[in-house]
């Protein structure tokens, strides 16, 4: 299996490339099982692996990351994520089966992010679990996150005030 993540600064012409092994990139393992079926990443970002390596890196340092999975079969996949500073961003994912997923993150004030997520099986399917949500109080667990969703109709007759 190899895994390697490709990412570049905003401010720097250079490409950096990390090269990961199966122990790197997953959370450990029980005996009997395999990287391959049972394993998990142990971050959820991309920029957490860099941190591995880059310890001062910030998000809104980086221009792009790509994290590429090749030679398995179940854990094939890449995800691209474009960073536009702030806490704002746009992951774009496809697997080794062609499923896609975009997730374009936009933070609209210190307390408030706005997330729309759309998936699909493949490039000739239609693209489903299409979903847009607001986030009050985003990444502070001490004021407690208010989360909107426009397909529940949550945003009818709200009024949202910001801090």
């Amino acid at each position: 299996m190899k895994i390697q993540i490709t990412f570049k600064y905003k401010n720097d012409d250079s490409i950096k490339v990390i090269e990961l092994t199966p122990e790197q990139y997953f959370d450990p393992i029980d005996e009997g099982e395999s990287y391959e079926e049972d394993s998990i990443p142990q971050y959820d970002q991309t920029v957490d692996f860099i941190r591995d390596f880059y310890p001062d890196v910030t998000a809104d340092a980086l221009e792009y990351s790509i994290l590429n999975i090749q030679g398995s079969v179940e854990s094939d996949k890449s995800i691209k994520t474009t960073y536009f500073g702030n806490g704002s961003d746009l992951i774009y994912s496809i697997d080794h089966a062609g499923w896609e997923l975009i997730i374009q993150s936009i933070r609209v004030a210190e307390n408030c992010i706005v997330i729309t997520r759309m998936e699909r099986e493949n490039a000739a399917s239609d693209w489903i679990n299409v979903s847009f949500t607001t986030g009050l109080n985003y990444d502070n667990k001490e004021a407690g996150e208010t989360w909107f969703s426009a397909k529940n109709g949550e945003y009818i007759k709200q009024h949202i005030v910001l801090d």
